[in-house]
Formats: structure tokens, C-alpha cells, sequence
């Protein structure tokens, strides 16, 4: 009768065991992340940002992330001269 108990006991702790498994398979997978930037002088200052995003973008289309995985931490210009625009923008990637 003891055995029997204490089988049965064994046996529930080990389904239960086994429902938490897959939690903690699941937070054990590593995600990568990565930042690409890009860099452009342009014209204006839209056009400049414009450029600038899209060579990040770029980047990261080179080393597999789509512009889903990806959020935009910084895009901004600085007039350099009369007419001419440095463009600067940096993308955070995550797969």
C-alpha cells in the first residue's frame, strides 16, 4: 500500500515536472541582438536623415534582420555648410 503511494506521488511530481519543461526550455533560448548605424551627407536635411536610415537598414539586411526586428534609436542631421547636411541614424536589431 506504501509503495503504491509513494509511486503515485512520484509519478505526480514528475507530470508536474514535466509541464514546466517547456518554460524553461523556452526561457533559456538566447536571442541576438545587434546596432547598425549609417552615415550620409546629403542636400537637405530630410533627405540626409532619408539616406542615413536607409544604409542602416542595409546593414542589417546584410546580416539577416528584417525591418520588423529592428526599432530606430537615433535619427537626426547637423547642417555641416551653406547647402550640405550630415545625416546620422542607429537602428537596434533584435532575432
Amino acid at each position: 500500500m506504501n509503495r503504491t503511494i509513494a509511486r503515485g506521488a512520484g509519478a505526480a511530481v514528475l507530470a508536474g515536472l514535466m509541464t514546466l519543461a517547456p518554460t524553461v526550455a523556452s526561457a533559456a533560448s538566447v536571442q541576438e541582438s545587434r546596432a547598425f548605424t549609417g552615415t550620409t551627407v546629403e542636400k537637405t536635411s530630410a533627405s540626409a536623415k532619408r539616406t542615413a536610415l536607409q544604409q542602416a537598414y542595409d546593414w542589417a539586411a546584410a546580416y539577416g534582420y528584417t525591418p520588423d526586428q529592428c526599432v530606430t534609436i537615433h535619427l537626426y542631421s547637423v547642417k555641416i555648410s551653406f547647402v550640405m547636411y550630415r545625416g546620422e541614424a542607429g537602428i537596434h536589431c533584435t532575432k
